[in-house]
């Protein structure tokens, strides 16, 4: 089978996803993050690929530094292309950020998973709610820049870990009200709707004929409360997407 990887490395976990040539998402696997990148590699080709085969090309990011040397030595000669997304690497978008050895390689790929999935007609506001919450901001062929916040568990770890009366409260399983009538109501409505209220403030900045992209972690979440009031896409690869996009016409 001839086939194409990518493989995220986040602060929890690393995810692979397995591409056709033409482009179909053909599986996906998630280790623990101690699992080094090649091992992940190694356990997509037993999945798919003959005996002997490789993939064609890999494309990886990662946001964690002090993984970075092993995860790059492991992949060396798993394919014959073996690429790393940077905001350095070549890419059909402009960074405009003014400091883009700090630009997380994360929201890099966010940003080209946005680009491929919507094109470059009207403007992008991209945002991946996981561990932290980003909010990127897409003109054209331009990334202009973007923000970070606190995801939804930071917000409710920080208000249980700084405050003496306020509990541990999930953000997962619980209702969330427009107006909370428990403590832990009024907390996890509080970290949802807030991170909603933020979404709808950078919706408004980017302009009326922006379209949000939303991804990550928590982003069902908060589309299965229904309570965004602006058009968007949710896609939960859209970190995958990006990478792919940068070896999609390699052969």
């Amino acid at each position: 089978m001839r086939a194409k990887l990518t493989i995220d490395r986040g602060n929890t976990a690393i995810k692979a996803a397995a591409w056709s040539i033409d482009g179909q998402l053909l599986d996906t696997l998630k280790g623990d993050e101690s699992l080094p990148a090649g091992d992940l590699v190694r356990a997509m080709e037993q999945r798919l690929l003959e005996p002997g085969e490789h993939f064609e090309a890999i494309c990886w990011c990662t946001v964690v530094a002090s993984e970075h040397a092993d995860d790059a030595a492991s992949l060396e000669g798993l394919s014959p292309r073996v690429i790393e997304l940077t905001a350095h690497t070549p890419m059909p978008i402009t960074i405009a950020y003014r400091t883009p050895d700090t630009l997380g390689a994360d929201r890099v790929a966010v940003v080209l998973g946005a680009r491929y999935l919507a094109g470059h007609n009207r403007p992008l506001l991209v945002s991946d709610i996981g561990t932290a919450v980003t909010y990127e901001f897409v003109e054209g062929d331009r990334y202009v820049g973007g923000n970070i916040a606190p995801g939804l568990d930071l917000r409710l770890r920080a208000l249980a870990a700084f405050t003496d009366a306020l509990p541990a409260v999930s953000a997962q399983g619980g209702d969330v009200p427009l107006w909370g009538q428990t403590t832990a109501e009024a907390m996890r409505s509080g970290a949802v709707r807030g991170i909603a209220a933020e979404l709808a403030y950078y919706h408004a900045a980017a302009g009326h004929k922006a379209l949000a992209v939303l991804t990550g972690g928590s982003a069902e979440l908060l589309v299965n409360e229904n309570i965004l009031t602006f058009d968007y896409i949710h896609d939960p690869y859209l970190v995958h997407k990006g990478l792919y996009s940068i070896i999609k016409d390699e052969n």
